[in-house]
């Protein structure tokens, strides 16, 4: 009797045991559907279209020049990406940021940073970590003049000097070069500088990331998703978007923190999320100044 209810309960395991791979297998294949975008990099005839249509954000029943959107749907791919061009000549234009202090570990999301901050546009920025206080950035953050958080040798940064407004890119976090500017952004990696394309490994993700124009003066806010695609498997890897924010005007490019933390707004409204967005702890936003909010 004792044998036959071991050999019993060793069927029984066997089963269970196969009945368990075939459901990991089962489940693991329903996350395939998302992972349509091909590895290697696109031919730029799909990244984007032959003409860039550039529209100006409408302020109050007024064209404002100084903000210009784009955007262009990879329909074979199912992504899509959208960028922002500012003009950092604007008259009064105003940086406004978060988080304003290291310890307070809070996050958002960031249509309402938008929203409280009354931005024309804003972006997410800096990478980070979970800790018991919440989201902790684990790049550069510098706000007129304050380090926030404290540099990492190991990513790239995006910095503004102020009269005139113009932004640079720093491609390895250094106190020397950040002693010089009074807004500092860390993200991730530079993927574009002086017209030159980093090569790196071909993964297709969400993305958000920043460009600027050879002398500084213009700023792109750019960011890609996949259409439909809650796991965030696919989009565009940064070599492609580096090709995009190249042929957009920019001269050199530095990713800031993707997947579900990617983000952009215009006009303190959703203009590109993943269709599963987390909150994240530090955002970068432009206004005028006399319409600024604390």
């Amino acid at each position: 009797m004792k044998d036959f209810k071991k050999d019993l309960f060793k069927q029984k395991s066997s089963l269970f045991l196969i009945f368990a791979v075939f459901l990991f297998f089962s489940c693991k294949t329903t996350f395939l559907p998302d992972r349509y975008t091909d590895p290697e990099i696109l031919e730029t005839s799909l990244l984007y279209p032959q003409e860039i249509n550039w529209q100006e954000l409408e302020i109050d029943g007024l064209k404002d020049s100084n903000f210009q959107y784009t955007g262009f749907q990879i329909k074979s791919q199912k992504t899509e990406w959208k960028c922002i061009r500012i003009d950092l000549n604007a008259e009064n234009l105003q940086i406004t940021a978060e988080p304003q202090n290291s310890d307070s570990g809070k996050s958002f999301y960031l249509k309402d940073f938008s929203k409280k901050k009354k931005s024309l546009a804003a972006i997410n920025t800096v990478p980070f970590a979970k800790t018991k206080r919440g989201l902790s950035p684990v790049s550069i953050v510098k706000i007129d003049g304050r380090t926030i958080c404290p540099l990492n040798e190991n990513y790239s940064a995006l910095a503004f000097s102020t009269n005139p407004l113009r932004a640079s890119i720093i491609e390895f976090q250094n106190q020397k070069d950040i002693e010089e500017y009074p807004y500092v952004f860390g993200g991730f990696f530079t993927i574009l500088k002086d017209g030159y394309i980093y090569e790196f490994q071909k993964n297709k993700r969400s993305r958000s990331a920043a460009g600027i124009s050879g002398d500084g003066r213009y700023l792109y806010l750019f960011a890609c998703k996949g259409i439909n695609c809650p796991t965030g498997r696919n989009g565009l890897n940064f070599e492609e978007c580096a090709l995009i924010l190249k042929k957009l005007g920019a001269n050199s490019a530095m990713q800031f923190d993707g997947g579900h933390s990617t983000g952009l707004t215009l006009k303190d409204k959703d203009f590109l999320h993943p269709d599963l967005q987390r909150k994240v702890p530090a955002a970068l936003g432009f206004l005028y100044k006399n319409n600024y909010s604390n």
